[in-house]
């Protein structure tokens, strides 16, 4: 069964093929996708992604998941955990939010539910996070959360920050 968390501003769920034109504008825009190697996505290569989030959440019960804010229940990105190819023995808690959502503690939010649920619920031993030495923001987050400069690598060709926490 598919995971739902809530906090007091949000709802991470499943995505769902209705937010198929939210996650498009999402991975459309310059700045929200400045630190992926592949750079902004046309509609067809979110669409794709889209479909990839939504079977591994199906198939492993947890996943990329959506942000919606509970207020108004407008799409504000995706968060969640998952597993990495560069990492296949550890999980992944990764965030991406939209441009107008940025600034206000939604990132922070939304990884502390997860991150909770995968330590507690799950019983996970350990999280990353995985990002390019540029991207502050994301870094800001993961420091914020608790995780501490684990490994500096060098991955397909990128250079690459990970950050790790232990359960406590």
């Amino acid at each position: 069964m598919p995971t739902t968390l809530t906090t007091d501003r949000l709802t991470l769920r499943p995505m769902e093929p209705r937010d198929a034109d939210a996650f498009a504008d999402l991975n459309a825009d310059p700045a929200v996708m400045e630190h992926f190697t592949t750079g902004p996505l046309d509609r067809a290569g979110s669409d794709r992604l889209l479909a990839v989030i939504r079977e591994r959440h199906l198939r492993d019960g947890f996943g990329l998941a959506a942000v919606e804010r509970r207020e108004d229940g407008a799409f504000l990105g995706f968060t969640g955990i998952s597993s990495h190819r560069w990492y296949p023995d550890d999980v992944e808690i990764g965030w991406r939010l939209a441009a107008h959502a940025w600034g206000h503690g939604y990132a922070t939010e939304a990884a502390t539910a997860w991150m909770e649920h995968a330590f507690g619920e799950l019983g996970l031993p350990r999280l990353i996070s995985i990002t390019i030495p540029a991207n502050t923001r994301s870094i800001a987050v993961m420091r914020r959360l608790g995780f501490t400069l684990w490994e500096e690598a060098t991955h397909e060709g990128l250079d690459v920050v990970v950050y790790a926490r232990k359960a406590a």
